[in-house]
């Protein structure tokens, strides 16, 4: 099955598949820096030379070591990447974080976001998690008012359910919707079928995840001649037009295996 390798988000189109950051660009326990920094940069830049050019982090991710990397990272391309982070999901310690999507925080997080990536405008700002103390219509009306100061372009939100898309949607345009979502870890099909429907873009965070996979899903890449890792994209891009899956690697060679996704003509 050949599947349409972009979609259009706003007025840009990206690759359908791009590069996540959250394990490439952190210490271990998605704490601190990467011990290769120089490597986490040349993946990157490997990856936008081959054709990403949607490139996705959060503040939480170190936390901010990510962001500060991402934004030397796609210094030379910077008009040709989309670059999205995330606020609202505070790490204070390994293994540690708060859900905080106070309206006050927010506009905190987003100035520290536009610092640190060294931009005058977010591409796309997801509210990282929904606050359980906080309505989301409060959350998303803050990124509403920072979008119409000029602060952030496209508006999306992560880890939500079709009634908190609803809900934030009642507020804003909601441009893009990043859940967990792969082969085996299909939770969120409602939210695909419904961001298909109303051409928003369902960015799929973990969309390899091998511990998941069944004898059978092996035998399926070995009788295609691919590995697991291509098997799952492959899955991903076929699965719904609208779906840009994220997967993250510090490997060159493993990067261009993902890449190489986008060729494999499998029926599942």
């Amino acid at each position: 099955m050949q599947t349409n390798k972009t979609f259009t988000l706003g007025d840009f189109e990206i690759n359908r598949i791009g590069f996540g950051t959250m394990r490439a660009t952190t210490g271990p326990g998605i704490w601190g820096d990467t011990p290769n920094k120089k490597n986490a940069i040349k993946v990157i830049r490997t990856a936008i030379e081959n054709g990403v050019n949607f490139i996705d982090t959060a503040d939480a991710y170190g936390p901010y070591t990510s962001e500060l990397l991402v934004a030397e990272a796609v210094a030379p391309y910077k008009d040709k990447v989309m670059v999205a982070t995330k606020g609202g999901f505070v790490k204070y310690k390994p293994g540690a974080v708060l859900r905080i999507g106070h309206p006050y925080y927010l506009r905190t997080a987003v100035e520290g976001s536009l610092r640190r990536l060294e931009r005058e405008t977010i591409d796309l700002y997801f509210l990282h998690t929904v606050d359980p103390n906080i309505p989301i219509k409060e959350s998303v009306g803050a990124l509403l008012r920072l979008q119409q100061e000029g602060k952030i372009k496209h508006i999306g939100i992560s880890n939500v359910t079709v009634e908190q898309l609803e809900k934030a949607q009642s507020v804003a345009k909601i441009e893009a919707v990043q859940n967990a979502f792969s082969f085996k870890d299909g939770r969120y099909e409602n939210v695909v079928q419904k961001t298909n429907n109303e051409n928003i873009a369902f960015i799929a965070h973990t969309p390899v995840a091998k511990n998941a996979w069944n004898d059978m899903a092996f035998a399926k890449a070995r009788q295609e001649g691919v590995s697991v890792n291509q098997l799952s994209l492959s899955w991903l891009l076929n699965h719904s037009p609208n779906v840009v899956s994220i997967p993250g690697t510090s490997s060159e060679d493993h990067l261009m295996e993902n890449l190489s996704s986008h060729d494999i003509n499998i029926n599942f």
